[in-house]
């Protein structure tokens, strides 16, 4: 007879519980040297020496804006070259940023903040002279781009209307807009009639809404701005294009910026427009404004 082997019962093992696996949660940047912003403020003229330590402060402002800190490097080491030329354009901006120098600070900031650039060729923001500080507006292209690559609309524009050019406008079923600008006419701002704006949003809706010269003329007049040297003065068309695609800005939701972004964006595209009801009536008292964003997440100081 073959003989059976018993099995021996097996130990029971108490099941292990899994150990939760440890995560940071913040990530911590590596850091990076801007070596090429260093060599671009390095070779600051003499006039901009002494205010040498505004044009690196605004690198983690970049580094935010671009992530990569290479890609942050290079862009702000333009910006600060384009920062110079039009500082040493204006001498007076040199005066407001040496009296004021956290205002250049938070211009270069906000640079970073939207997208822009300083660059006079493609003309998508200036730095501007207000109330003996530094601004930074961005231009009609600023704000456009801000909007396209935010996916806010599929299509934005607007366009200026000048003497002996046919232009209709109808509200009701049948709504919208005809112009038939003449390319080969005078286009200048003493026959300028107005402008106008157009906006498809991304579900198809389509915006739009007219501003006479008149209406363009008062806004111009009241920007703090208009007391000194500005893009008016040289830019006044774009200028009043900017005026309408601000208006198109007020008009679309805008569920696809942050909070923090819209707020900054607003302060900066709008100040012209708000400051004629709260200016004045800040130079009659102490400012008490709390209105400041942190610096660590939006590194902004708005205009009052």
């Amino acid at each position: 007879m073959s003989e059976t082997k018993q099995e021996q019962p097996q130990e029971q093992t108490a099941p292990q519980t899994p150990q939760p696996q440890e995560t940071t949660a913040v990530v911590k940047k590596e850091k990076y040297t801007p070596e090429l912003c260093a060599s671009a403020i390095n070779k600051l003229p003499p006039q901009l020496q002494g205010i040498k330590n505004c044009f690196a402060q605004p690198f983690d402002s970049f580094r935010n804006a671009f992530k990569d800190p290479k890609e942050a490097d290079r862009v702000m080491a333009k910006e600060i070259e384009f920062a110079a030329q039009a500082m040493l354009a204006n001498n007076y901006l040199i005066k407001c940023a040496t009296a004021n120098p956290l205002s250049l600070v938070n211009a270069l900031k906000n640079v970073a903040l939207t997208h822009s650039t300083l660059n006079p060729v493609l003309k998508q923001g200036y730095l501007v002279p207000f109330g003996g500080a530094i601004t930074f507006m961005p231009s009609y292209m600023g704000l456009v781009d801000v909007l396209l690559n935010n996916g806010l609309v599929k299509k934005v524009e607007a366009h200026p209307v000048f003497e002996g050019e046919k232009f209709e406008i109808k509200h009701g079923t049948n709504e919208g807009i005809f112009h038939e600008p003449n390319p080969w006419g005078k286009r200048e701002k003493e026959n300028l009639q107005g402008c106008y704006y157009y906006v498809v949003m991304t579900d198809g809706t389509e915006l739009f809404d007219t501003m006479s010269k008149e209406e363009i003329e008062k806004i111009r007049k009241r920007a703090p701005s208009a007391k000194a040297s500005s893009p008016w003065d040289t830019d006044y068309i774009e200028m009043a294009k900017k005026t309408l695609i601000r208006r198109a800005f007020k008009a679309i939701p805008k569920n696809g910026i942050s909070e923090d972004k819209v707020k900054a964006l607003e302060a900066v595209f709008d100040y012209d427009e708000k400051v004629e009801q709260n200016w004045i009536a800040e130079q009659k008292q102490a400012s008490t404004s709390t209105n400041r964003f942190d610096e660590d997440e939006v590194e902004y100081e708005e205009v009052n």
